[in-house]
């Protein structure tokens, strides 16, 4: 099934209201390799966004990663 498309003023508005939220992050780094992680948006710019993730980590990521499906924004898991 074919992704619905959106434009990137769409991806950074949705981003800018996630900031602050608890969220994971899965992130495909090719070949098979997907990376999950959970943590908060902390900071939105123009360009990219910065993740920190709950190890500690401070990840940026690009608006367009987030268009061509390499990153999928999603709610923490409750339970």
């Amino acid at each position: 099934m074919r992704a619905r498309v959106q434009n990137i003023q769409q991806v950074k508005d949705r981003i800018a209201g996630l900031k602050g939220k608890s969220l994971s992050v899965s992130v495909n780094k090719g070949r098979k390799k997907v990376v999950s992680l959970n943590g908060v948006i902390t900071d939105v710019f123009p360009s990219v966004f910065t993740f920190k993730a709950s190890a500690g980590d401070l990840v940026s990521f690009s608006y367009s990663d987030v268009i061509c499906g390499d990153i999928v924004i999603g709610a923490v898991d409750a339970g």
